[in-house]
């Protein structure tokens, strides 16, 4: 686990001084923490927390120096949250959440400043009284805190209080263990790219391939798409991680062109098109790699249309100007697909899986893959079967008139190195 996230702290050992500058915050992952307040010349505890618990948090938000003291009374394992990783979060998030979280941090500091007017108003009274007085005030600052807490969070009706905090706890520590580590992959080169063949189906040729990210975390080990994609994108990191993808792929179609003549098909995300440099990331990406824009085909998802139609539009008219094609992944599983064909300069469907592996046990599905098929003929577009794994299914495909096909039964997604080897045979299973 990284060092920087974890800290192992001995018993007895401080974790800061009161005065200090704050730059983290900590959840303790097991044993317990004593805060102290210096009164009369003295460290006097009013708290001790134990797992599952935040402190240090207020130095933090605040960008001021700690009011207290923090000591590890056991050996203590803790997980630590910079302000950088808080600010991120905040500017990420929804402007109502933003406004609300400015709300509640204004209160909460108010708790906090009048904690520590009583604590300095009572420096120069007896320790006894000073202390039970902090103490009460402490505590009623503590349990504040938890009721913030428990008002941004969901609750189940029928949950033990305890197992909320131990799944509260795994989720918020997996959450920002695996976001650093995702952060830190690039630069420590833990991503590659995969190809899965796009193949012209009455010939069983390869026609093209599609680009699929991989990552190898020395610390999580072998973490699939599904489960950091989502983050890259909710965190921002998506653009970096976008920008490695093309130029990444950009460089093996060059290579993979010395061999044939095919296409390269790079996936898009919202986040991208939000970027002001998405335009000159991929143009500058395909021509440091000696392409022309013909070469990549760019794959957009149906949420990228529905999430701001404006911008789409806007975006994909100019990459369409530019030579790039386009096409719609997972097309049929939306809400409003077909409203899609006519306002944006779609080139290619790519037909969805689910509908694709249920031909031969769902009538409906057979009918819309021969619908999707005959449409885009029509309009003069290629299709993209997904999924086929089957050689019935490509017969299938082959008979509706399906242009290409992407999936097992040709090839699982694979390195470079292995396709460069597919490249060599003079075809893949036809039909």
């Amino acid at each position: 686990m990284d060092n920087e996230l974890i800290k192992i702290i001995s018993a007895g050992t401080p974790i800061f001084h009161e005065g200090a500058p704050g730059d983290c915050a900590y959840i303790i992952q097991s044993g317990e923490v004593e805060v102290s307040m210096l009164i009369n010349g003295s460290n006097v505890a009013f708290a001790v927390l134990e797992k599952g618990e935040l402190f240090g948090e207020m130095a933090l938000i605040d960008n001021s120096f700690r009011s207290a003291t923090a000591i590890a009374r056991t050996d203590v394992e803790l997980l630590a949250i910079s302000r950088d990783y808080i600010e991120q979060k905040i500017e990420l998030s929804d402007p109502t959440v933003r406004m609300l979280l400015q709300v509640v941090l204004e209160r909460y500091r108010d708790v906090h400043a009048r904690l520590h007017d009583v604590s300095e108003s009572l420096r120069e009274h007896e320790s006894t009284t000073a202390t039970s007085t902090i103490g009460s005030f402490f505590n009623q600052y503590l349990k504040l805190s938890s009721k913030l807490a428990s008002a941004i969070t969901s609750r189940h009706a029928h949950s033990n209080p305890s197992d909320k905090v131990v799944a509260d706890l795994a989720s918020t520590s997996n959450s920002i263990i695996k976001e650093i580590n995702l952060k830190n992959a690039l630069d420590n080169n833990e991503f590659e790219l995969f190809y899965q063949p796009i193949v012209n189906i009455p010939e069983g040729t390869i026609a093209g391939c599609e680009a699929l990210i991989r990552w190898n975390s020395p610390t999580l080990g072998f973490t699939p798409p599904d489960e950091f994609i989502g983050l890259a994108e909710k965190t921002g990191l998506i653009i970096p991680i976008g920008q490695w993808i093309t130029a990444e792929a950009c460089r093996a179609a060059s290579e993979f062109r010395k061999h044939r003549d095919i296409y390269m098909s790079i996936n898009l995300s919202t986040r991208q098109f939000e970027s002001d440099s998405f335009m000159n990331d991929i143009e500058n990406a395909a021509k440091a790699a000696g392409l022309n824009s013909d070469c990549i085909k760019l794959e957009i998802t149906e949420s990228i249309l529905m999430s701001n139609p404006e911008l789409a539009e806007s975006c994909l008219n100019k990459l369409k100007a530019a030579g790039f094609s386009i096409a719609i992944d997972d097309f049929g599983t939306g809400y409003s697909s077909f409203s899609y064909l006519h306002r944006f300069p779609i080139d290619t469907l790519k037909i969805d899986r689910s509908f694709v592996n249920a031909m031969f046990s769902n009538e409906r599905s057979k009918e819309i893959v021969r619908t999707l098929s005959l449409l885009a003929k029509n309009l003069n577009m290629k299709t993209i079967a997904e999924g086929i794994e089957e050689k019935n299914e490509s017969q299938q495909l082959d008979t509706f008139g399906c242009d290409y096909g992407q999936g097992y039964r040709y090839s699982k997604p694979v390195p470079k190195d292995q396709f460069l080897a597919l490249l060599k045979h003079k075809s893949l299973p036809a039909t």
